[in-house]
């Protein structure tokens, strides 16, 4: 019971966070289909440097985006990685 409890309370979590990750190219973030390794890999594949962020609300809520930051109060930035060369 523990085990299944602590599952729930990880999908809640998920549920109301999510990753943004946006280069000077494209924008992207994690879904219920895309988790985290698969968003830095379509980011790593376009060969630019991008930044990570992690935004304390669901990936279908809605919010600006200005300089390719999301604009949602207690996002954190997470880091600047290079992309695969090109």
């Amino acid at each position: 019971m523990t085990k299944m409890m602590g599952y729930k309370a990880k999908q809640e979590q998920q549920a109301n966070q999510h990753f943004f990750a946006a280069s000077v190219w494209d924008w992207a973030t994690t879904t219920d289909e895309r988790d985290l390794p698969t968003l830095i890999k379509h980011m790593e594949k376009q060969g630019r440097g991008y930044n990570l962020f992690l935004v304390p609300v669901s990936f279908d809520t809605d919010y600006e985006i200005a300089f390719f930051q999301p604009q949602v109060e207690g996002t954190q930035w997470l880091g600047f990685f290079e992309g695969e060369s090109k």
